[in-house]
């Protein structure tokens, strides 16, 4: 598949879902108009899914109920109850004013003492606090201060202040996440990963710190943004959308270039295109998405080659068409999923 097609198939996943913009359909509008093996293309994802569709394997599961993503709204409150604090009137007694004045001077190091001690408490409850937000076993969606959306992969967590900054808005992100962030020019949005850093105004897309080459992955679906280092913010690589880049956190290196993997977002939108892909990688997809062990008994049936689509299906619904397409066995054994087959040709 090359770099064109796979933007354009994204668009096509992405007018199937409902989430697809007015630009990106002319876009697409245009783009079928082009050739007749792009309207082809785009026939065939809808005979899979009407073979999907035909497949009784939905049984009484419901599966949009299986991918309704949760929402978990976590706020960080907290308060203290202020001491009242009593005045004490000291008279001394003239004729005892030499003894008394020690005294007096113990009593005020006693107030200034306490007064320090409630200056301190008070700073230390009343400074901003950080959120910390972590999906467990699902994806979750999180609202931050400014109105901007995370949906957080299983495994992920991300941690943001509780009231953002005047100048910045500034987010630490561990795993894999999608922003959709709210346009604020005066507020530079700010995704930090170790040194790593992507940088918006507003826009949406993908970061992926937990990649399988460890290296840090940005996807960008619209609008701009800048990827960079902390201690190199001049040499940034600034992404267009259908962009991708792979930062080498060791190295220190940035690499830009076409998103190919249609299914980068597949965790989120439960929608997974396969265009002549191999079997392993297409293995290795299901395991991302569903967060689960599956392995191939057999390495001849790695390159199979696999051509469907699936819309909010669940694990059972897609193994079975592949079952039923490539001729494979799949068994449960524990916690994982194991495939055999005969092989491909």
């Amino acid at each position: 598949m090359d770099e064109k097609t796979t933007y354009y198939t994204d668009l096509i996943t992405r007018y199937f879902s409902g989430e697809i913009q007015g630009d990106e359909l002319r876009l697409l509008s245009d783009w079928l108009k082009q050739d007749p093996k792009n309207e082809e293309a785009f026939k065939q994802y809808q005979k899979t899914w009407q073979l999907v569709e035909k497949q009784h394997i939905h049984s009484s599961v419901n599966v949009n109920q299986d991918w309704e993503s949760m929402q978990t709204k976590m706020a960080a409150s907290g308060s203290v109850d202020e001491d009242k604090v009593k005045v004490v009137s000291i008279i001394p007694d003239r004729s005892k004013s030499t003894r008394l004045f020690g005294q007096i001077w113990k009593v005020a190091a006693s107030i200034t003492i306490l007064l320090v001690s409630s200056f301190l408490l008070y700073f230390y409850f009343s400074k901003p606090a950080n959120i910390v937000v972590t999906a467990e076993a699902t994806t979750i969606e999180q609202t931050l201060p400014d109105g901007s959306v995370v949906s957080l992969h299983a495994g992920s967590q991300i941690i943001y202040p509780k009231k953002f900054a005047s100048n910045h808005r500034n987010v630490e992100l561990k795993g894999e996440a999608y922003f959709k962030v709210a346009h604020d020019k005066t507020k530079p949005f700010v995704v930090a990963s170790g040194d790593a850093r992507v940088e918006v105004l507003g826009t949406q897309f993908n970061v992926n710190t937990h990649s399988a080459d460890g290296a840090i992955e940005v996807v960008l679906t619209t609008g701009k943004v800048s990827v960079y280092y902390k201690a190199k913010p001049k040499e940034n690589v600034l992404l267009m959308p259908g962009e991708k880049a792979e930062l080498n956190v060791e190295q220190k290196q940035i690499r830009k270039s076409a998103n190919t993997d249609p299914n980068y977002m597949a965790w989120k939108t439960h929608i997974l295109t396969f265009d002549n892909e191999n079997l392993e990688q297409v293995i290795a997809t299901l395991q991302n998405v569903y967060q689960t062990p599956i392995l191939l008994s057999d390495n001849q049936l790695a390159g199979c080659r696999v051509t469907a689509s699936f819309n909010n299906q669940t694990l059972e619904s897609v193994l079975e068409v592949l079952k039923q397409t490539l001729d494979l066995q799949i068994s449960q054994k524990g916690n994982v999923k194991e495939v055999a087959g005969k092989g491909c040709k």
